[in-house]
């Protein structure tokens, strides 16, 4: 299995063929054929939720992906690079994840949460570097993120909405990347 097209399924969550195949920029028809290879062997279940069908991991899935990229982890010698990262993350996420809900509940707090998500994309460029440079797949957030902050200026749903690349669903992607890729389980 492709580690990539598994790895999109998870960090989507619940996706079509063409979102998986987009995530990495990877061809949607080996895409396709990766899944439904996949979906044989039991680590991904295709379904359909409101209307939209997609992909999602089965928990055999979960777990070959996490040993896949275990083994990309060892292979790139990345497992210190990532920890480190991981924790410089950490100390930024509790107040990313408290300017979103500041956004969505308390609009009079908008300027001061919105500096929040502008200070947390400044410090996760560097951290983004720095994986990219081994794991070449973590590239491309901060430029996901920058455009939902300039997308919010006229549309502030681009801050925190659900259906769209929002900097929270960003965050959340990246997040979950780093903890996916450290074999670790999503902390409070």
């Amino acid at each position: 299995m492709n580690l990539l097209t598994l790895h999109a399924v998870r960090l989507l969550g619940f996706a079509d063929t063409a979102a998986v195949a987009e995530r990495f920029a990877q061809d949607s028809g080996e895409v396709e054929s990766q899944l439904i290879d996949a979906g044989v062997n039991g680590l991904v279940l295709r379904s359909t939720f409101a209307g939209e069908g997609g992909w999602s991991l089965s928990s055999l899935g979960r777990v070959e992906n996490e040993r896949l990229l275990a083994d990309e982890l060892d292979h790139a010698g990345a497992w210190s690079t990532v920890l480190a990262v991981h924790d410089d993350f950490a100390e930024f996420n509790t107040g990313v994840v408290g300017a979103c809900s500041a956004i969505q509940l308390q609009p009079s707090a908008h300027s001061d949460a919105v500096d929040v998500l502008i200070g947390a994309l400044a410090a996760w460029r560097p951290l983004e570097t720095r994986l990219a440079e081994l794991l070449p797949r973590f590239a491309g957030y901060s430029e996901r993120l920058l455009r939902a902050i300039k997308l919010a200026v006229e549309d502030p749903a681009w801050f925190t909405a659900t259906d769209r690349d929002s900097f929270h669903r960003v965050w959340f992607e990246v997040h979950e990347d780093l903890i996916a890729t450290l074999g670790i389980q999503r902390g409070p």
